[in-house]
């Protein structure tokens, strides 16, 4: 069956539809808002002069240019897909959808075909691709000629960054729509309207005020994941009470049964929570810290993959003003691997705390990513003379003076002033101390000493 007659279909189902088969649709899908101005969570891309809504307008409708291509970027269930077919069906515009997940490229190319035939019979597609990100830069570079040409309106959906999404050639011809989580009263509002809505629950279950809480904190702000919950608590709580002959009232225990069973940590979870967890360490949340924590480690998160994120963050968000943090995060790693889960989480815990509540300075890498700028920028000014080994590779040349000139700082009572960086950059600063836990001591110490090597004689004759 082509693209255009399976579309046709659809759209002869969708007006014929009986009340059992719509019965029969997840309520995520019953729920899905009917126009734009339904959708809840998105008032700032959804305002009247956005570009989304010059693109749902009828094709010659607008005075403006109207956007030929757009990326909604956003986390899961903030309503991509729902916007992509109000936008097709608000303009009356043809739709046709692939998801890069499991879509062939000879059903890409079906697709691109087929919305130019649609185009010479004076029909305008919207080519609606989920999960692009998925697809190949090859694959993205199909889709140029027809953007170009505005053969299609074409809305692509992604849960990840924009430059890393996108070829470069096709970026440049979308507009990026930003799609932000939805919050608790956006929340709300959905969970509401699906309970009360004659499409929804119609009214048939009531909720417990600590259920409908529950339910908005276990969905991670994606509204579908809400329904989801929803309709699957409120299953549980018709069925008891059709059994005890009661009113249908769901409670919090029907919430935490359906939850307990629903798939806990995707691929994009796994990496915003470790995020979170580092962001949180660094920003001194201690709390917050040991809930991201923890929370890794309920879905089923390997001990070792956040040890080693504690590592990192005791390095680069402490470094110096606490050095005791790093060997804490490494003996808290080599804890995890010596004695496994479940008696791994308690060091694993005390690292995450340790780093958490240390003072902050990031003033190591700073000192790394500068010098490594200045080598990537050409300073490699070559090893003063005075460095150089006298005995072969690997010599650190311990004697008090050699036929190079160098100065062993032991035998001056610990300094002596002399050249160590090359001819060219000898003034160069790298480490800049903050004022913050150990730091505070090395900043006056380190201030003296860069004194003493700059005042005076700084070459070894």
């Amino acid at each position: 069956m082509s693209i255009e007659a399976r579309y046709a279909g659809d759209a002869a189902n969708t007006s014929g539809e009986s009340e059992q088969n719509v019965i029969l649709k997840p309520l995520a899908d019953r729920m899905r808002p009917k126009n734009l101005d339904d959708v809840i969570g998105q008032d700032e891309v959804l305002e009247p002069s956005s570009p989304l809504r010059i693109m749902a307008q009828m094709p010659g409708a607008s005075q403006v240019v109207v956007p030929g291509a757009a990326l909604l970027y956003g986390p899961p269930g903030t309503g991509k897909t729902t916007i992509a077919h109000l936008v097709a069906s608000q303009s009356h515009r043809r739709m046709i959808e692939l998801s890069a997940v499991d879509s062939q490229v000879d059903e890409l190319r079906s697709a691109l075909s087929a919305a130019e035939r649609l185009k010479r019979r004076g029909e305008e597609t919207v080519l609606f691709i989920d999960e692009i990100h998925r697809y190949s830069r090859e694959e993205q570079d199909m889709l140029l000629p027809a953007v170009e040409k505005r053969l299609v309106t074409f809305i692509a959906a992604t849960t990840e960054a924009p430059s890393s999404t996108l070829a470069p050639a096709l970026l440049s011809r979308c507009i990026i729509v930003h799609l932000h989580q939805l919050g608790i009263n956006g929340l709300e509002q959905i969970i509401d309207r699906a309970v009360a809505s004659p499409d929804g629950l119609d009214g048939r279950i009531s909720l417990e005020p600590d259920a409908r809480k529950l339910i908005i904190l276990s969905s991670g702000g994606d509204a579908r994941h809400a329904l989801t919950t929803l309709e699957a608590a409120a299953s549980r709580a018709s069925h008891r009470a059709q059994d005890e002959g009661t009113d249908a009232l769901l409670t919090s225990d029907d919430v935490r049964t359906v939850v307990d069973n629903l798939p806990s940590c995707s691929v994009e979870d796994h990496y915003d929570m470790a995020s979170a967890l580092v962001k949180s360490m660094r920003g001194s949340d201690v709390d917050a810290s040991i809930y991201w924590a923890t929370r890794m480690l309920e879905a089923g998160e390997d001990p070792q993959f956040i040890a080693r994120r504690v590592i990192v963050c005791a390095a680069e968000d402490v470094g110096m003003a606490q050095p005791q943090a790093l060997q804490t995060a490494v003996s808290a790693a080599q804890a995890v691997a010596l004695v496994g889960m479940p008696d791994a989480r308690v060091p694993l815990l005390e690292a995450v705390i340790a780093v958490a509540i240390a003072p902050k300075s990031d003033a190591v890498l700073q000192a790394a990513l500068a010098a490594k700028a200045d080598i990537a920028g050409g300073k490699l000014g070559i090893v003063p003379m005075h460095l150089r080994s006298t005995k072969g590779f690997g010599d650190s040349s311990t004697s008090a003076s050699t036929d190079t000139g160098y100065r062993n700082p032991h035998d001056f009572g610990g300094f002596v002033r002399q050249q160590y960086l090359p001819y060219g950059i000898e003034d160069a600063q790298y480490y800049h101390p903050k004022h913050s836990g150990m730091e505070t001591k090395i900043a006056p110490w380190l201030e003296q000493y860069r004194e003493a090597s700059q005042s005076g004689q700084t070459t070894a004759d």
